[in-house]
């Protein structure tokens, strides 16, 4: 059994195209109670809602809805955890507290010009939420969204902030 946790609404985490078969199988989909409706719309299943300070509890996870801050109503970070791990993952956000702290891995958008962290300001981020790992992710992904991560890798050495890049298609074990 699987976990498909959405942060928003914006077409980019709801994806209407990818979403039907990324659940199939019986994935449950988690997703901020705010946009419940739009996500049951566009992935055909319906979601369990979480709002900001809750946690559900789905598929041997443990999800809790943090703050994040991004345009548009609804938006959370998760702080997922299962089997003696902690994963921090902020959505889209621009700086903010998410009141989670000693993270084996951060995962934290750095496409700054986006309403999102820039390379910085994620591994700032990660620093301050004790990510034993850090690895960024919403860059090169759309012909609009230019951001590289090498800002990000800078700054994570500079902060000597263990962190990781990953490129399309690579996985991780923790």
């Amino acid at each position: 059994m699987h976990v498909v946790a959405s942060t928003h609404g914006h077409a980019d985490h709801l994806d209407p195209e990818t979403l039907p078969a990324v659940l199939a199988g019986g994935a449950t989909h988690v997703c901020p109670s705010g946009v419940t409706e739009l996500a049951a719309e566009r992935s055909g299943v319906e979601p369990v809602p979480v709002s900001e300070g809750e946690t559900v509890e789905a598929a041997g996870f443990r999800l809790t809805a943090v703050p994040a801050v991004h345009p548009g109503p609804h938006c959370v970070g998760y702080l997922i955890e299962a089997e003696g791990r902690r994963i921090y993952h902020s959505g889209d956000t621009e700086p903010v507290d998410p009141g989670v702290r000693d993270v084996d891995l951060a995962l934290l958008p750095v496409n700054g010009t986006l309403n999102n962290l820039d390379g910085a300001a994620a591994a700032a981020l990660a620093r301050l939420v004790g990510a034993r790992l850090a690895v960024p992710c919403h860059y090169e992904m759309f012909e609009f969204n230019t951001a590289s991560p090498d800002l990000f890798v800078a700054e994570c050495r500079r902060l000597g902030q263990e962190h990781r890049l990953l490129h399309a298609g690579e996985g991780l074990t923790l």
